[in-house]
């Protein structure tokens, strides 16, 4: 079972805003992932937050703040070799040295924070995979081969393949698609999933995010917004 190892520290956030907490979770593999933590409102959505490739889970701050205005959750993880999480079966792990398989094997960590926030209580039709660049891959591949199924996904400049990690193969229903024009690897990509969905009838969103990728697009006015609107309509 995946279960919570420790809770450390307490942080007060913005005013307004959820209390936010430090917890650290097992994923099947046997890695240890860090993850920031806030309690939604009851009955409130919660966004399970993955970075991209190199980053670490501070990219999320500014999402994180305005979901707290709306008294939304969120669990916002550092990946496998990344940040807080830097121990994999005994090993240190470094994500410049990860091969495929190992990148592959990063969608358990999703799985993973899932699994800890079903113990806490969280029915999966609560929660919201939010991926940016190789997370919204990873997003992807856990909701599709994970047994905790999300209510939606929010894809934030998926390709249509990062260091071996497809996105085609696991679309489904319930997905917003997001990418800047500028970013022609994304956009291209996104453009296929999106008509792909659309070729199976699921439902999907799609949404210009004017410059820069995955978490880089909060700096379009209104971007956030948007985001978490479309998630209010889950």
């Amino acid at each position: 079972m995946f279960n919570l190892l420790m809770t450390v520290g307490l942080a007060l956030a913005a005013p307004g805003a959820a209390a936010e907490s430090t917890v650290t979770f097992r994923t099947a593999d046997g890695c240890t992932i860090e993850a920031v933590f806030a309690a939604p409102a009851k009955d409130s959505y919660i966004l399970v937050n993955t970075h991209g490739l190199g980053s670490n889970r501070s990219e999320w701050l500014p999402l994180q703040a305005a979901a707290g205005e709306r008294k939304y959750g969120y669990l916002s993880l550092d990946l496998r070799g990344h940040g807080g999480s830097k121990a994999c079966g005994g090993r240190s792990a470094n994500y410049r040295k990860f091969t495929r398989a190992d990148w592959a094997a990063a969608s358990r960590d999703i799985e993973a924070a899932a699994l800890w926030l079903q113990e806490q209580g969280y029915a999966p039709g609560r929660l919201v995979y939010c991926g940016a660049s190789i997370g919204a891959n990873l997003s992807l591949k856990a909701a599709a081969e994970g047994t905790v199924k999300p209510a939606g996904l929010i894809l934030l400049s998926p390709g249509l393949d990062y260091a071996g990690v497809q996105s085609l193969p696991y679309i489904r229903s319930g997905m917003l698609i997001a990418a800047a024009p500028t970013d022609q690897h994304a956009w291209k990509s996104s453009l296929r999933l999106r008509d792909a969905a659309k070729e199976k009838k699921f439902l999907c969103d799609f949404l210009d995010g004017g410059l820069g990728h995955g978490s880089g697009m909060f700096r379009k006015p209104g971007f956030i917004k948007a985001l978490l609107d479309w998630t209010s309509g889950r």
